[in-house]
């Protein structure tokens, strides 16, 4: 996945100036920055399939969660509704895995230790199959580890995160 030329302004204020991105197929990168510097905003413009954060109320009562669904394995058949914020967010995530291009709102959001890393693993294997992927996390050092890249956005500007 390649955007070059993307730039936003909200009034006055320049959120992205000039930015180009490039997820290669294979490679998981992740996007940080401060609360309010664009990476929302940068993800909204990009071609894909996008797993935004909050997790919301996005499924009808009484809906249960399906069977085969590879991170939620264990929550099958339960009601969408008794899911806790982690739970939702694993069957979110599982919902979205098979893309071959994932953007990732704050996709470890909600998630305890444990299934932040099986998060992880998985975004490992999507990409280690081809797929493009770009997860947004902010101050993560789990997801900074398991990055191919770590990418900075700061006053509409992208560059690597030293």
């Amino acid at each position: 996945m390649l955007a070059t030329g993307l730039s936003l302004t909200y009034g006055s204020t320049v959120v992205l100036d000039d930015v180009t991105l490039e997820v290669a197929p294979g490679e998981l990168v992740v996007l940080t920055g401060e609360d309010g510097c664009g990476t929302s905003s940068l993800l909204r413009l990009l071609p894909g399939t996008r797993l935004d954060a909050p997790p919301g109320d996005e499924w009808d009562p009484g809906e249960v969660v399906p069977p085969g669904l590879a991170l939620a394995t264990h929550l099958e058949g339960r009601e969408l509704w008794t899911l806790s914020g982690g739970e939702r967010q694993r069957v979110r995530l599982s919902r979205v895995l098979h893309a071959d291009v994932l953007l990732l709102d704050e996709g470890l959001g909600a998630l305890d230790t444990a299934g932040a890393q099986e998060v992880l693993a998985a975004l490992r294997s999507r990409a280690a199959a081809g797929a493009c992927v770009l997860l947004v996390a902010k101050g993560d050092e789990r997801a900074y580890a398991a990055a191919d890249r770590v990418l900075l956005l700061d006053r509409g500007c992208l560059g690597p995160r030293s």
